[in-house]
């Protein structure tokens, strides 16, 4: 499991943006989770998670994890080819909200990142330390890197006391009736001209609009965004099936 040092916290969900042979401690994290004893949670009372997948050869490791822990998910996208995210992953996230029966819905990329934990206690994290309708993870990248989504970010309450300041779309969780709302705003909203393909400038712009109703998991309580340069600020313990007991004795990624 993983330890954030800075707020002494242990996120459930890890995700690593960008290029992943930038990212060598992200082949450790992998490993350690695999190693760990396989579980048979089974399915999570109130959740639906879902995440996107077309099938190329370098997605899947999300599942694998879920799999690991023997948690059931939604795939959407199989077989899509030309996959452009601003256009597919709005318009498939809305279609499995309109499918889904439990109350809460998260969304988690393919194809880096990963639950490390029971998704029990994601829920239970949600209930008890957010009182709105939708937490994305936050990162502390901005990206796309344009001036009005930097300067709104940074200037939330939220923000002051984290380097995790911004959005990213890799990670989330909401109930599914708002998700439901926010996905059919976002199948409406253009991508910003700087990144057309992505739909995180979609989900930055919609952020504004929707605040207080969507928030960032400022403390990474849940969810941990990682890059090379935070291999200091957090550590790894042995134990990937529970909270860890003795969060001194683990490893610091360096």
């Amino acid at each position: 499991m993983l330890v954030n040092l800075q707020f002494k916290t242990n996120p459930l969900v890890v995700h690593a943006p960008g290029p992943l042979r930038h990212k060598p401690h992200w082949q450790e994290i992998r490993d350690a989770f695999f190693s760990s004893p396989a579980l048979r949670i089974g399915t999570i009372e109130g959740l639906t998670i879902v995440t996107w997948n077309n099938g190329h050869e370098a997605m899947g490791v999300l599942e694998k994890s879920l799999d690991h822990l023997g948690v059931p998910y939604v795939v959407k996208g199989a077989g899509v080819s030309d996959w452009i995210n601003s256009k597919h992953k709005p318009a498939l996230t809305w279609e499995a909200l309109n499918e889904a029966k439990t109350k809460y819905v998260m969304g988690l990329d393919s194809r880096d990142a990963m639950v490390l934990g029971d998704p029990r206690l994601i829920v239970e994290r949600f209930e008890q330390n957010f009182s709105c309708d939708m937490v994305f993870g936050a990162d502390i990248v901005n990206w796309p890197n344009l001036p009005r989504f930097k300067s709104y970010e940074e200037s939330l309450p939220g923000a002051q006391d984290s380097a995790f300041k911004y959005l990213n779309g890799g990670m989330w969780i909401g109930t599914t009736e708002f998700c439901r709302e926010f996905f059919a705003a976002a199948m409406q909203t253009e991508a910003v001209a700087e990144a057309p393909d992505s739909e995180q400038g979609i989900l930055k712009q919609l952020f504004q609009v929707y605040y207080p109703r969507v928030q960032l998991d400022y403390r990474c309580q849940i969810f941990q965004n990682y890059w090379l340069f935070l291999r200091k600020s957090i550590r790894m313990t042995p134990n990937f099936s529970d909270e860890p007991e003795d969060p001194q004795s683990s490893t610091i990624l360096d």
